[in-house]
């Protein structure tokens, strides 16, 4: 296999965020052993019922990016034991008819590996839970070692986190794992 394309999508915006230094220590991890593709979805419509038929530019520029993806690391942290609205807003807008795969009419997400690491300890369970069975739910192809890192309480006030040795020796065992489970995991997109 070519050197891999690997889409990042943090549950915060922030370039402050956990999520956001999680995201680094990977990229630091992975190398040059993959490409990495970061997902933006801040200008992505929220869809609802009022809505008849929102623009789906934004929507269709995300999903030729996970198109073009041999896996999905996600990153997140303990947000009020449940996952960000505008994270399951990504999702839907993937399993939508108008971003539906032209050529094969799957799910761009359809058996796409995905990787979880998550910050917030034993808070962050859940939301790592739910976000596992949302992309299940999504047809992804969930590889089964999950990364989960305490973060003291007074850093969770601050936001003010440094990651120590061990934190980032996880996150790097994940990277090499995740590397091999993409490499024997390989996406048919014909």
């Amino acid at each position: 296999m070519a050197k891999p394309n690997i889409a990042f999508i943090e549950t915060s915006l922030d370039d402050g965020s956990f999520e956001a230094k999680l995201a680094k220590t990977a990229m630091k991890a992975i190398g040059d052993r993959a490409e990495i593709i970061p997902i933006d979805y801040a200008d992505l419509p929220m869809l609802n019922e009022s809505t008849d038929e929102p623009d789906p530019a934004a929507a269709l520029a995300i999903r030729d990016k996970l198109d073009a993806a041999d896996g999905v690391w996600v990153f997140i942290s303990e947000y009020h034991k449940t996952i960000p609205d505008a994270v399951r807003n990504l999702f839907q807008w993937m399993t939508m008819p108008d971003t539906k795969n032209p050529e094969t009419g799957e799910n761009v997400l359809h058996n796409l590996p995905a990787c979880i690491t998550g910050v917030g300890g034993f808070k962050g369970m859940l939301p790592r839970v739910m976000l596992g069975d949302l992309l299940e739910a999504n047809g992804m192809y969930i590889f089964p070692v999950e990364v989960g890192l305490s973060v003291p309480e007074e850093a969770l006030q601050t936001n003010d986190w440094i990651m120590n040795e061990a934190d980032e020796g996880a996150i790097t065992m994940q990277a090499n794992d995740f590397l091999n489970f993409i490499s024997e995991n390989p996406i048919d997109r014909k």
